[in-house]
């Protein structure tokens, strides 16, 4: 876990999001939404809103996720580097990808969502625990309810 509060920057470097704490998960989203916005399958780390803070300029995109339900993705004014997502349904929680964090962890997925839309060439995780056909939101808020347990 990081020592104290980290900062990572976009790749202009015109934006940045401070952080602390270790991630409460890794997970990767293999949905048709992450395939067109994302060029593939997302990757991302869990964190509370109170785990991060954004600094600079930044726009907002927001969508309807294959949950049905908005998702607000933030990225860089300036290069316009994906920085996090905020999904309406679990009030809260951020995702920030994986690559804004490259420089502090390795991206070592233990979820995995949306797996009947995985790319043929895309192969399950060695370090997937949990693979859901469907977003497994209601199995994910379980697992995110223990990791805030362990916080306090």
């Amino acid at each position: 876990m990081p020592s104290d509060i980290q900062e990572a920057k976009c790749f202009c470097g015109e934006t940045a999001i401070s952080f602390k704490n270790d991630p409460m998960m890794h997970f990767m989203c293999h949905c048709t939404d992450c395939k067109v916005l994302f060029d593939g399958s997302s990757k991302m780390f869990v964190y509370t809103e109170l785990d991060v803070e954004l600094s600079g300029a930044f726009q907002t995109f927001s969508y309807k996720g294959g949950s049905g339900n908005l998702l607000n993705l933030t990225f860089c004014s300036s290069c316009g580097m994906n920085v996090c997502t905020k999904p309406d349904l679990l009030e809260g929680m951020v995702y920030v990808f994986s690559g804004m964090l490259r420089a502090f962890y390795e991206f070592k997925p233990n979820v995995e969502l949306f797996t009947d839309h995985r790319f043929p060439w895309e192969k399950q995780p060695d370090t997937a625990i949990q693979s859901y056909a469907h977003n497994g939101t209601v199995e994910r808020i379980g697992e995110l309810l223990e990791n805030l347990d362990q916080r306090e």
